[in-house]
């Protein structure tokens, strides 16, 4: 039982250090870029807090239009796909998380925004 026990706990362990999301279903990647993302745990993080900061910025007043900031991002992925190699895709998402906070608040609060440099 004892063994069973210490089993258990290392593969929690384990799959605890991996654990990371997307923000879209891994099952349906077929992109070399969503096949990294969903491999890697440091692109599932950047891209899961791009989608938060986007979302949340599409909620926001931030002085343009949500047309405008829908068109900038279908932009982003274009480029993002573009990427063939690991050390694109973290550059290309590490710059486009902050592009999406540096977005300005015209009216009400900004939004809660995650920068590239706190994801680890």
């Amino acid at each position: 039982m004892k063994k069973i026990t210490l089993l258990l706990a290392a593969s929690t362990a384990f799959a605890s250090s991996w654990a990371f999301s997307a923000s879209f279903d891994c099952a349906k990647a077929s992109s070399y870029a969503e096949k990294e993302i969903c491999s890697d745990s440091l692109l599932g993080k950047l891209d899961d807090a791009l989608a938060s900061n986007y979302q949340s910025m599409l909620g926001a007043d931030f002085g343009g239009s949500v047309k405008s900031l829908k068109a900038q991002q279908r932009k982003w992925l274009l480029e993002r796909n573009k990427c063939t190699s690991r050390n694109c895709l973290v550059s290309s998402y590490k710059k486009r998380v902050n592009e999406t906070c540096d977005y300005g608040v015209v009216s009400g609060v900004h939004p809660l925004c995650v920068m590239a440099d706190e994801i680890e």
